[in-house]
This record gives C-alpha cells, structure tokens and sequence, in this order.
C-alpha cells in the first residue's frame, strides 16, 4: 500500500505533469514549426519568467494559495500584452489595454477568493478592475512602459505607476471589506492587496526590460536545450509510479 507522501492521487498528479513537460519540451524542438521568432514559445518563456516574478512578490505578503492564482493569470497576460506591444513596437489599442486592466481586476479578485468569501471576491474584483482601467486609460498601463534594454532600472513614470496600481488596489480591498461588512481585519487585508500590487508592480518595472531582451535575443538552439531539459524532467515525473512499484517490490 502506498504511503500518504506518494499517494495514488499525488503519482497521477506527478504524471500528468510529467506529460505536460513532454508536450512542452516537444513544442521547444518544434520550435520552426510553430512560426519561429513569431510563433508562441517566446511568450510561453516570457510569461513562464514573469509567473516566477509575481509568485515571489505575492508569496511574500499574502501567502502560497493567493501567490499560485494570482501569479498564474498576471504572469500569463503580462506575457500576451508584452507580446503585443513587442510586435508592434507600440502600446496596443486604448480598448484593449483598458481590457487588460479589467482582466487583471478579475484575476486579483479570483485569488482574493483564496483567502476571503466569494462576496468579498466579487466586489473587490469589481471595485479593483474599474481603477486599473482608470490608471491605465490615464497613461500608467504596464505597456506604456515597455522596453527591451537588458540593464534593470527605474523611472519616474514606472514609480508613478506602481504607486497608483497600489492604491487603486487597496481601496479596491478596503471597499470590498466596507461592503461586506467584514471587521477591521478585512480592511487592512485590503491593504495588503494594495502593497503585495504596489510590490510587485515595482518588482516587475525593475525587471521586466532585462527580461524582455533576454527573451528577444534568445537564441534558437537555447530554446532546443529549454525543450530537451522538459522533456527529461517530463519523463523522471512520469517514472517516479514505476520506481514506487520496484522499490516496494525489492522491500517485500
């Protein structure tokens, strides 16, 4: 019988996951086929650098589960619309950049619900989407500071930015503990939201131009050792049922 640690469910877990690296790794070999320097593997390896990014910043003030959604659909649309803008050389469509800023509203509200009821989720996805809009239609969306130099640095309007997305975002969290009538613990959890935004945003402003020329000038054979690399670790996942079995048939 397997022990809790190397359950049925965790070996299934371990396997698929092990399948996902496969495909991934096999995508990365596949690299001309899938469009090249225009295809989507250099926003996957964009957005995989940026999920890590925001998991650190998110982890360290509200903790591991809000970290793991909240990194996961940040990571992933900063990667698209620096994709955009890097293909265009230019912040994309006001429409659209002010989409940006609503999805991002719902994805902080989607993780808030992690922590805090539905209700609270809601309302705080709401309250926080409607001003990143705002921030953004103002001139301080992530894209209009978009940049391919490998040195990090900070500007007066990437502060400015990171300073307006924190605050919009507390009073997005103070608003939702307002409305739901949650205690005065709930109001500074909306403070929180607001510092682990503001954190973050800071975070990435420094170094999102290093990542940025990184991933524009990564070299095509790189990405064919990225793919190898998955791939291996994709099988070690998938393998780790059938040593379970050997060992415990070398123990019997």
């Amino acid at each position: 019988m397997l022990t809790a640690p190397l359950s049925r469910e965790l070996l299934a877990q371990l396997s698929l996951a092990g399948m996902g690296l496969d495909v991934l790794g096999g995508c990365y070999l596949a690299y001309d086929l899938l469009g090249g320097r225009r295809g989507p593997l250099r926003t996957l390896t964009r957005a995989t650098g940026y999920v890590a990014l925001f998991f650190v910043g998110y982890m360290v003030v509200l903790g591991l589960r809000y970290a793991v959604v909240a990194a996961s659909g940040m990571g992933v649309l900063l990667a698209v619309e620096f994709r955009l803008a890097g293909l265009t050389l230019a912040a994309p469509k006001k429409p659209l950049v002010l989409l940006f800023g609503f999805l991002r509203g719902m994805i902080l509200g989607l993780a808030s619900m992690t922590i805090a009821g539905s209700r609270f989720a809601a309302i705080f996805a709401l309250l926080s989407g409607t001003g990143l809009m705002f921030t953004y239609a103002l001139g301080f969306a992530p894209t209009h500071d978009y940049e391919t130099q490998a040195r990090p640095h900070v500007s007066q309007h990437k502060l400015i930015a990171s300073l307006l997305r924190a605050i919009v975002v507390s009073i997005g969290g103070v608003g939702a503990a307002l409305l739901t009538q949650h205690g005065q613990h709930w109001i500074l959890f909306g403070v929180r939201l607001g510092l682990a935004a503001g954190t973050v945003s800071a975070l990435l402003s420094l170094s999102s131009p290093m990542i940025e020329w990184h991933i524009e000038n990564l070299p095509e054979r790189r990405l064919g050792m990225i793919g190898l690399v998955l791939i291996f670790l994709g099988v070690l996942l998938q393998s780790i049922q059938y040593w379970v079995v050997i060992f415990e048939v070398a123990v019997n």
